[in-house]
Parts: structure tokens; sequence; C-alpha cells
């Protein structure tokens, strides 16, 4: 871009206002004879010499890093579940309020600190009077000013107050923040475990579906064969029709729960990416060949929700202390500094003061009693939740160890029931080819061997949750995380 601006003055011959190519400016605002040819001059380097600058070498904004958007963001790994929770982690509307939280019991720390370092005030203020009232102290030796008294005086100066924390209520304020602080700590780790176990569990659903819809697809398949066979039957006169028309309503009513299933899936996948802080999560789910290993507890832990419950014990503790300690006198410094003028007098009178002073409550209408009887209540709240924490947990590990080895029982006795419905499908399946079986018994072994199959993916979904339970119920996230 190359903008000339060329003005003619009486006198000058021509003045060159500015020149601009591309990074550079010339400034020439000298009226000389010489001034024209200068411009030219200009003109001709800036479009001969000088190229367009590169694209980098533009002065522009910096390009913000790209950061993925909660709306698109998806796992890197498709139906990774270790992607999916630590999206959970960094991302879920419940993890970032939690921590929201967390940092507004700490900053609530620092403002209770900041009551043992007092505050100052500045101020300004203009009084209009009825009468002439005395505008400055008259001391030793008497002197007047100029102008001693006036209706209209303006002054300025500063505050200050400074409590001497005697009776310790500044520092039992102080106690209960920094306990309310570590008591959101915890919380907010227990709503992350919390978010991180509800989505291994939605995850694990999926994934029981997947191998419900697996087994369907399988027995669909299957009947659809024998379908093919008893059209090829009936042709040749050893099948009856009636057969074939069984089958084919046995394969409608596998579609029929495809659909159904492929509709849970659907919600389930919804919730998920609600909990995820995404728009969809369509990614399919992996396939857990084995279930988990045996967990090795330890009972000496203490799982962030007992540990939050124990912090808002302390913090009512000392919220009492505080309420009592409210009652003990009071020792405060308080002073400032006043500069003084009366009609904007051009002598002002400058003031300074200090008091020390003790004030100690005597009547506020039961206000005081009110806020212990209160902070008496709170703390007894406080430790009936801690109770029902401690109680909830010994019941919720017994539970959870208990839950992990029926669910472990039940996938074995699916896997020996799968090899069972394998087996007589397949028995069924070869009679029926040959003319000697029924529909029926066709139709009931295909069945038998899709509920087995789904019976194997719902006992390992069911024993991975069970895992997952018990890691949580012992303060620990999910084994995929």
């Amino acid at each position: 871009m190359l903008r000339l601006l060329i003005a003619i003055r009486a006198g000058a011959p021509f003045e060159v206002k500015f020149a601009e190519c591309a990074h550079f400016r010339f400034d020439i605002v000298k009226s000389t004879p010489f001034s024209f040819p200068l411009a030219i001059i200009i003109v001709v380097t800036c479009w001969a010499g000088a190229a367009p600058p590169p694209a980098q070498a533009q002065s522009s904004p910096p390009v913000a890093a790209s950061i993925p958007d909660a709306s698109s963001a998806a796992p890197s790994t498709p139906g990774d579940l270790t992607q999916v929770l630590r999206i959970i982690a960094a991302r879920s509307p419940d993890v970032l309020a939690a921590q929201a939280a967390q940092h507004q019991s700490e900053a609530q720390v620092e403002q209770a600190r900041a009551a043992w370092f007092g505050k100052v005030d500045a101020y300004a203020s203009s009084q209009h009077f009825n009468d002439p009232r005395l505008t400055r102290p008259i001391t030793q030796p008497p002197t007047v000013a100029l102008y001693p008294f006036g209706s209209d005086q303006f002054g300025y100066g500063v505050d200050f107050l400074l409590p001497l924390d005697i009776s310790g209520q500044i520092a039992a304020e102080v106690d209960s923040a920094r306990s309310r602080a570590s008591g959101a700590r915890w919380s907010a780790d227990d709503v992350r475990l919390r978010a991180l176990l509800q989505g291994a569990t939605l995850y694990r659903n999926l994934q029981a579906l997947a191998g419900q819809r697996a087994a369907l697809d399988r027995q669909r398949e299957s009947l659809e064969a024998s379908e093919r066979v008893a059209q090829i039957g009936l042709k040749v006169g050893n099948i009856a029709r009636v057969y074939l028309l069984r089958v084919q309503a046995a394969a409608a009513e596998v579609r029929a729960s495809l659909a159904n299933v492929q509709g849970q899936q659907s919600k389930l996948r919804a919730q998920l990416a609600a909990l995820m802080g995404v728009a969809d999560f369509s990614a399919p789910t992996d396939t857990s060949g084995a279930g988990p290993s045996a967990f090795a507890a330890n009972p000496n832990v203490t799982p962030p929700g007992v540990e939050a419950a124990q912090n808002a014990l302390q913090a009512s503790q000392s919220k009492v202390q505080a309420a009592q300690r409210a009652q003990y006198p009071q020792l405060v410094v308080t002073g400032g500094w006043n500069h003084n003028a009366i009609q904007w007098d051009t002598r002002p009178v400058d003031t300074w003061q200090i008091i020390v002073g003790v004030r100690l409550n005597l009547w506020s209408g039961g206000a005081q009693r009110s806020a212990i009887d209160a902070a008496r209540a709170a703390e007894d709240e406080a430790r009936q939740r801690l109770q029902g924490a401690e109680d909830n947990l010994r019941a919720a590990r017994e539970g959870a160890m208990a839950q992990w080895n029926a669910q472990e029982q039940a996938y074995i006795a699916a896997e020996s029931g799968l090899l069972a419905a394998e087996e007589g499908a397949h028995i069924e399946q070869d009679r029926f080819r040959v003319g000697l079986g029924s529909a029926t018994e066709l139709i009931d072994a295909e069945a038998a061997l899709a509920r087995a199959r789904a019976s194997v993916a719902n006992a390992l979904s069911g024993w991975w949750q069970a895992d997952d339970a018990l890691r949580y119920a012992y303060g620990e996230p999910p084994l995929a995380f």
C-alpha cells in the first residue's frame, strides 16, 4: 500500500505531508523547492525496490493456540475408556464446578486473614452548616486563624483501623476458613472420583449393550441362513411351510430387539457425552476380553468423601470458638489524618490522631447468644454427617467386595453356559439342515445361544463395574484411569 499526499501552498512550491510504503513512513513537513523531487524519489523507490513483505513478517496479532471446543471434543483413540475418563476429569461440568468452589474457599481464607491487617480508607467531604462553626482547634498558645468560623468546610484525609486480636476471634475465623478450604479440596476430589465412576459405569453399560447387539446380530445371521435352508427345503418338499414362517417370525423379532438395543445405546451415549462436556459421543467402544484382577484394598486409606466430612466438622468447631470469643473484649487501634479548610482557604490545617480503645458488648438483643447456638447446631450437624459418612463407608466397602466376588462367579457361570449353548445350537442347526429337527427347536437353540452371549457380555461389564465401585470405596479411580 502506497499513499502520497502533496499539498500546494502559497509561497511554497510543494509540501509533502507524508509518504508511506510497506512498513516505512517518511514525514516531510518542511516546504522547500526540493520537496516534490524528493517525494518522486520515494515513490519510485517504493514501487521498484520494495517487494511485498512475506506473510509471516506482516504485523498481526499472535494467533492463540488452538483449543478444542467442548462441543467437538472426542477421544483421540476411538472407544478408549482411558481417554474418555481423562476428558471427564478435565471437562465435566460437575468437576469444574467443584474446582471453582475449591478456589472460592481458598480465596475466603485470604479474606479471613486480611482482618489481621486492618484497613485504611481515604475520604473527602464537603460540609455545609446552617450557621458558622469553628473550623480548626484553638491550641496553646491561643491563636486564631484568619477565618476561625465558617458554614462551608471542605476536608480530606485518611482513616485506619487495626484490630489487636487478643480475644482470638480472628484466629478462630481463619482456622474455620482453612478447614473449609481443605474440605473443599477433598470434596472436589470426591466429585472427580464420582464423575469418573459414573463415566466408567456408562461406558461399561455401552460395552454390555455392544455385546448384546453382537449376539443378536449373530442370531439374526444364523436365522437368516436357516431361513434360506427352509426355503430350499420347502422347494424339495422335506420342510413344511409353517417352519419357514416360524423362522421368519423369529428373525423379525430379533431385528426388533436390535432396534431396542440401539435405542438404549443412543440414550447412554447422550448421557456419557453430557458427563464429558461434549456435544456427542459416537466412537465405538472397545471390548474387554478378560475380567479385572483382584484389588489390593488398603482399609487405612480414608476416601475423599470422609475427609471432606472431617474438615467440615473442624470448620464448624472453629466457628463455635469464633462465636464465643466475640463476647470477649475487643482491642482496636484507630486513627487518621485530616486536611481541613474553610471556604477553600489557602491556609488549611492538618490534624492527626491515634486512638487505642477496648470495646465490650453488653447488650445485643440476644444476637451473640443466638450466634453461638447456631454454630453449635452446625457443629452437631457436621458431626452427624461425619458419622453417617463413616457408617456408609463400611457398608459400601463390604457391599462392594461382596459384589465383586458375586460378579466374578457370574462371569464364570456365563462362560460355562455359553459353551453349552454353542454346542446345542450347532446340533440343532445340523438337524434342521438335514430335515430332522423342527423350527421350534432351532429357534429355541438360537435364542439360548444369543442369551448366553449376552449374559457373558453383561457379566463381564458387571464385573468391571463392581471393580470400579470397589476402588471408589477405597478412594481410588477406575483402573482404566
